[in-house]
């Protein structure tokens, strides 16, 4: 029996509502996994920014404390060389995380974090590497008396020390403006220590503190501030 062109008409109509649902169920599958992709993208772009303005915000209260410890106590003793080897240590959070930087979708910030990053820890460990070597040279010469050419290399060094020293007081002052454009796209706050800021009381108790832990540590006595030197 032939069919009814009617018969072809309504079959037609039936795999067209099949067509254009199954087109429709793929676009929005498609367009809702695109959805949640920039959804997600955005969240690790802004976890990615919270971290690494911490990790920033973190070494730069570290740093203001190791600065502010060369004018409370010994310039260059063990209270101001163990701040910046923990200042050191913090960098070293930002090396093995440094892969999240690609979830900053803005490369010249992330050039900007990076670089910032070599340019403050290049100048820490020549830091600590100078008191190192200086602090075996003054040994030396306690127990001989010093050449001429020990004089010398000793001089080096402390130049080598201040200068690196000056490095890292000019490359420290650009983590407050690194840090603001990382709290538009994080949404939060970070907090400092501005190294411009007078020493506080409960700054002078803190840094006091970790003296009095180094004395117990080392049996060594530390010079303190005169608290008229305190706001």
């Amino acid at each position: 029996m032939r069919q009814s062109i009617f018969d072809y008409v309504g079959n037609l109509d039936t795999l067209i509502a099949v067509v254009v649902g199954a087109l429709l169920a793929t676009s929005g599958a498609l367009f809702a996994e695109l959805i949640q992709d920039r959804l997600n993208r955005k969240r690790r772009e802004r976890d990615a920014a919270r971290f690494f303005g911490e990790i920033l915000a973190s070494i730069d209260r570290i740093i203001d404390f190791a600065f502010r410890s060369q004018t409370i106590g010994d310039e260059w003793g063990s209270v101001t060389q163990r701040l910046f080897r923990t200042a050191m240590r913090e960098a070293g959070v930002y090396e093995r995380n440094r892969e999240r930087l690609f979830d900053l979708r803005n490369a010249e910030l992330r050039s900007r974090i990076h670089t910032h990053f070599l340019s403050e820890t290049f100048p820490i460990d020549a830091v600590l590497t100078s008191c190192e070597q200086i602090e075996e040279l003054s040994n030396e010469t306690q127990e001989t008396p010093p050449s001429g050419r020990l004089k010398t290399r000793l001089e080096k060094l402390r130049l080598v020390r201040q200068r690196s020293l000056e490095t890292l007081r000019r490359e420290h002052a650009k983590t407050h403006e690194i840090c603001a454009e990382l709290e538009k796209i994080g949404g939060v706050k970070f907090s400092y220590v501005s190294s411009a800021a007078p020493i506080t009381q409960q700054t002078q108790n803190a840094t006091d503190n970790i003296i009095d832990d180094v004395e117990d540590c080392t049996g060594q006595t530390a010079t303190r501030a005169p608290e008229n030197t305190i706001s």
